[in-house]
C-alpha cells in the first residue's frame, strides 16, 4: 500500500524567481489580450446597437414624409403612367423607341420606389403597433407614456416638438428625450431584428 502512495504523487518542480517572473509575464500579456479582445467585442456590439437606434429614429423621422407623398393606391393609375410616357415623348432628343424605352423605364423605377415606401410604412406601423400592445399589456404608466411620447414625436400627422410632449406629458425635456432613446431601442428590435 504505501507504494500506491508514491506512485499517484504528483512530481514537484523547483522554479526560480526569474522563472516565476517571466511565467507570470507571460501570463499577464496574454491576460491583457483576451481583456482587448473583449472590449473591442462589447465594443462593436454597442456601436451596432446604437446604429440600430439612429436607423429606427431616422425611419421614424422620414414616416410622414413617405406617407404623404404615397396616395392609397399601391400602383399608377393608368393615367399616370399615360401621363409620364407623353412628358417623356415630348423630349423627342433622341428616336421615338429611346424615347419609350427610357419613358417605360422611369415608370417601373418610380413604380419600384412607391412600392418600397410602402413596404417601408407597413414596416413601420407593424413595428410601433406591436410596441404599442406590448406597453399596454405591461400595465406600466411609464411604458405607456412612452408609446404617446414617440407616437406624438413621429407618427401623428400632428409632429410635436420635445417642449410640446412635455408640456403635453407633464414630463422635463430630458426625460422625453430618454424616454423616446428607450422606446426607439424597443422599436428597432421590432423594426430591424435583434
Amino acid at each position: 500500500m504505501a507504494t500506491d502512495r508514491t506512485e499517484s504523487k504528483i512530481p514537484m518542480y523547483v522554479l526560480t524567481q526569474e522563472q516565476i517572473n517571466q511565467i507570470a509575464a507571460v501570463a499577464g500579456e496574454e491576460a491583457v489580450k483576451r481583456f482587448r479582445a473583449e472590449q473591442v467585442k462589447s465594443d462593436k456590439k454597442r456601436a451596432r446597437e446604437e446604429n440600430k437606434v439612429k436607423k429606427t429614429k431616422k425611419m421614424l423621422s422620414s414616416y410622414r414624409r413617405i406617407k404623404a407623398t404615397l396616395s392609397d393606391e399601391a400602383e399608377f393609375t393608368e393615367e399616370e403612367q399615360i401621363e409620364l410616357r407623353w412628358k417623356f415623348i415630348q423630349d423627342l432628343m433622341g428616336s421615338v423607341r429611346e424615347t419609350v424605352s427610357r419613358s417605360e423605364r422611369t415608370i417601373k423605377d418610380e413604380e419600384k420606389r412607391r412600392q418600397e415606401d410602402l413596404y417601408c410604412i407597413y414596416r413601420i406601423e407593424k413595428a410601433t403597433e406591436m410596441y404599442r400592445e406590448e406597453c399596454e399589456k405591461s400595465g406600466s404608466e411609464e411604458a405607456k407614456r412612452r408609446y404617446r411620447e414617440l407616437s406624438m414625436m413621429y407618427l401623428e400627422e400632428k409632429q410635436y416638438s420635445v417642449q410640446e410632449i412635455s408640456e403635453v406629458e407633464n414630463v422635463s425635456d430630458k426625460t422625453v428625450y430618454k424616454d423616446l432613446g428607450i422606446a426607439c431601442g424597443i422599436v428597432a428590435v421590432y423594426l430591424l431584428g435583434i
